[in-house]
């Protein structure tokens, strides 16, 4: 339930991601070119942008390079946490001229403080972020500065304002570094193509984009409910931050740079806002003890620092013994945990993450059936939950009630087509069932919505050579066959697609 499913990697995620971003960095000012307009006027949408780059092509860009953090073992695959940087991306997104579908948001597994946004929508938050900022509202705030950056197709308007870069070949650069694990040869050669050619105008094209970022996200803010100051206040806390860091500055102040201008002008915008009520949700803070342990390379790390949180305290904070407990579990300490969980969840009884945490803990004791009684009644209060749904089917198989579980998660027919957790509990469900040729079918449904063709292809082809197949199931996994090749092939090279199949490609991917 916790990080439910997590493919193997040997990646080193911090090294990997910061050459990612430095790359990106470098790629977005080199990609301008010498006539970069001043004025900070919105642009229409539609204009010779899409001439370069279709928001289809920002799509199929966005899906793979997400599709490649996660092979890479980069996003933090957390099914609470998702949801709730979800929340706040959706919450935004439905007060700007896009729908909130067109959003995906997710979380990079790096204690660095950073955000970015990809082509096609794609918006990862550092585990970093929610950990510096102090608000709900402040961490909204990068979060709308990043999704005006989709909804404006800064990416897209920038490769229109170069000539000879197409963003085609820079994202394929850019994924062999990540694939790559750093090759020093390798980035060496995308560094020096990306730092080319800089220039003044080209960087003051750059804060154009960061200034109307800025000045769309606090609207955004505004009209979401949320406090429009929180983009301003973390600018200062950034700005004084920069100072203590001399040449070590923090992610986010190599690829958002702040500047007096930029808070000036925040804050001369912010003056003419007015927000009635500031809505913020309460799990903020039990959302940043989550990152905390789950983002520590070191669980022994999150232990200690919640201990000596504790110690300091006055009184007790649920979300510091949230913290507390969720760290005891990583480190082995169940009985200590147990306790503390049983007491927040006994306090709270209808709080989700409470009960949540308190059945992990019982099902890693082997109380498989305590732990399903705990979701079962907590489960009604909150029907369409994610994690909550995922966490349920995944206590009814431990219980045996695979079967339940099936029919559970079938009666979720949207979740089923498009979650791959949901397809991994099936997959599960149908191996403890005996059902193999549903098995790998839901098996390699899973790899697919992950973006890794390759799995899913062999999953297919595995279960194609099943003995006693029935007719039913043999057109059943032809027909994903199909499917699941052709997606690769449009998405990716024919010969890329043929590499990673046949196993050339696929320790990259």
């Amino acid at each position: 339930m916790n990080r439910l499913i997590r493919e193997p990697s040997t990646a080193r995620p911090g090294v990997i991601l910061r050459l990612f971003k430095v790359f990106f960095l470098s790629l977005l000012l080199s990609a301008t070119g010498a006539g970069a307009a001043q004025d900070y006027n919105l642009p229409s949408i539609g204009q010779p942008a899409d001439n370069v780059l279709s928001p289809a092509e920002e799509k199929r860009i966005g899906q793979r390079v997400v599709s490649q953090l996660k092979a890479q073992g980069m996003i933090l695959e957390d099914p609470e946490l998702e949801a709730y940087v979800a929340d706040i991306g959706w919450r935004l997104a439905e007060h700007t001229e896009r729908p909130p579908s067109d959003f995906t948001f997710f979380v990079i597994d790096d204690p660095s403080v950073n955000a970015f946004a990809l082509p096609g929508g794609y918006i990862g938050v550092n585990a970093g972020l929610l950990l510096e900022t102090e608000t709900e509202s402040e961490l909204a705030g990068v979060v709308a500065h990043e999704i005006a950056h989709v909804t404006q197709r800064h990416i897209a308007r920038q490769i229109e304002a170069t000539q000879g870069l197409t963003w085609v070949t820079a994202a394929a650069v850019l994924l062999a570094i990540i694939a790559g694990g750093g090759d020093p040869s390798v980035v060496q050669a995308a560094l020096t193509m990306g730092m080319s050619n800089l220039g003044q105008q080209q960087i003051n094209f750059t804060r154009q984009h960061e200034l109307e970022a800025d000045r769309l996200g606090i609207h955004t803010l505004a009209r979401a409910q949320y406090n429009p100051n929180g983009m301003a206040d973390f600018f200062r806390k950034m700005e004084r931050r920069s100072r203590l860091y001399g040449n070590r500055l923090p992610e986010i102040l190599l690829t958002h740079p702040v500047s007096d201008t930029r808070i000036s002008e925040a804050e001369s915008r912010i003056r003419d806002l007015h927000v009635e009520t500031v809505h913020e949700s309460e799990d903020y803070a039990l959302m940043r003890a989550r990152a905390r342990v789950l983002s520590s390379k070191q669980p022994s790390d999150a232990v200690t620092y919640f201990e000596e949180k504790r110690r300091r305290a006055e009184t007790g904070d649920p979300a510091t013994d949230y913290g507390y407990a969720l760290a005891l579990t990583r480190v082995g300490r169940l009985e200590r945990s147990h306790a503390i969980l049983a007491d927040l969840a006994g306090r709270e009884a209808a709080h989700p993450h409470y009960a949540l945490a308190y059945a992990r803990v019982l099902l890693d004791q082997g109380q498989g059936g305590e732990a399903l009684e705990v979701l079962a009644d907590v489960r009604p209060r909150h029907p369409s939950y994610l994690p909550m749904t995922l966490a349920y089917a995944e206590a009814l198989i431990v219980n045996d009630r695979a079967a339940d579980a099936r029919n559970y998660l079938m009666d979720k027919r949207r979740l089923v087509e498009n979650n791959a957790d949901a397809n991994r509990l099936l997959a599960r469900a149908a191996d403890k069932e005996g059902r193999l040729a549903e098995a790998h079918y839901r098996d390699a449904r899973y790899f697919f919505l992950r973006g890794n063709h390759a799995a899913a292809i062999h999953r297919l082809q595995a279960g194609l050579k099943l003995p006693d197949l029935s007719q039913d199931d043999k057109a059943r996994l032809e027909a994903a066959l199909r499917e699941y090749r052709g997606d690769c092939h449009d998405k990716l090279s024919e010969r890329e697609c043929r590499e990673r199949v046949e196993g050339t490609g696929s320790r990259r991917y």
